[in-house]
């Protein structure tokens, strides 16, 4: 199964002598964590992860105070300004945890994946049971989503995962080769929704995530996130609409024995003709009160609302939202569209 990973390729940038040096100390700090996790019994992994993201937490001022203003604005009066901080924090530790599983996955193999991960659904799941049947299993940046691509790859099918740009071109070949574990095949961002397209066609399964903010001049579609108008990512409905494929949403739960089971739900059912717009609407409504439930397993500490209508009231999004001329322009063109 393909996974999105990234939408944009950029020729890396020239670096001074002393960011080189930083890059070089990074990689061989991750180079260090990619060696010493994989040796940890999996049941350090969630003290291990609460530790480490606690501190984390309070470390990274500026992340913290993303995260607890996007629980102001996304879910308001239900929770008081101390259970904000509550929340927040958690997330961070789910977020720390997540990323260990991600450096201890080389444990996994198709044999033993089961002990540690449990499947709902799938055998219902009536893509899933017709081989030729193309389908975009999506998710969102919700507890431990890099075991939902790593997992696919045993429960569904092997696939494509798209590389990931970072600033330090050292780390992405670490990552990459983590989140090719279990047979995925690395692609660039150029062409890869060609790739996938092509794939789909060919009666393959891709992934893609519901929750991806994107700069609206880049092909954006407005989507309603916790009542809050956001710029998201149309992958899903292209995908669907060029791959003739049926969308799965899926979601993946800690479980209190430390394993993590990850649930298929029934495919979207959408009416003839919808748009993008109201197909990553579609995506994202079945996603919000699963959040909404659980907001300590969403990763609050991602600018999701970078952009804000021009007309918002003050305060109405968080402090880092600007307004945008584009984002105007689509919220005007498509939102007149909804039902």
């Amino acid at each position: 199964m393909s996974t999105e990973n990234s939408t944009a390729e950029t020729p890396p940038p020239a670096v001074s002598g002393i960011k080189r040096l930083r890059y070089k100390l990074e990689f061989f700090g991750l180079k260090l964590v990619e060696t010493v996790v994989p040796r940890l019994p999996y049941a350090a992994l969630r003290p291990l992860a609460n530790a480490l993201g606690f501190v984390f937490f309070h470390l990274d001022s500026r992340g913290q105070a993303v995260a607890i203003e996007n629980l102001r604005v996304a879910l308001g009066s239900a929770h008081t300004p101390a259970e904000r901080v509550r929340i927040a924090r958690k997330s961070c530790q789910n977020f720390a945890r997540t990323m260990l599983c991600l450096f201890w996955s080389s444990n996994l193999t198709s044999e033993n994946y089961r002990n540690y991960i449990l499947i709902d659904g799938l055998d219902n799941d009536p893509i899933h049971r017709d081989k030729n049947s193309p389908g975009v299993y999506f998710l969102t940046h919700f507890s431990n989503f890099e075991w939902i691509s790593l997992a696919s790859s045993f429960a569904v099918t092997p696939g494509l995962v798209i590389t990931q740009t970072f600033k330090n071109p050292l780390l992405g070949p670490v990552f990459d080769r983590l989140r090719a574990r279990g047979g995925h095949t690395l692609i660039p961002p150029s062409r890869a929704l060609i790739r996938m397209i092509k794939l789909l066609r060919a009666g393959g399964k891709v992934g893609a995530a519901a929750d991806l903010s994107i700069n609206p001049k880049h092909g954006a579609v407005p989507v309603r996130c916790f009542g809050l108008w956001t710029s998201m990512s149309p992958i899903a409905g292209i995908l669907s609409e060029r791959g003739g494929a049926g969308l799965v949403p899926s979601q993946i739960f800690p479980e209190p024995d430390g394993r993590f089971r990850i649930v298929y739900h029934p495919p979207l059912v959408l009416h003839p003709g919808a748009t993008h717009q109201q197909i990553a609407q579609a995506c994202w409504d079945i996603m919000e009160p699963m959040i909404a439930r659980n907001p300590e397993l969403w990763l609050w500490s991602y600018k999701q609302w970078k952009y804000k209508p021009s007309a918002a009231p003050e305060g109405q999004y968080p402090f880092y939202a600007n307004p945008a001329k584009r984002f105007d322009e689509i919220l005007e063109s498509q939102t007149a569209l909804l039902p």
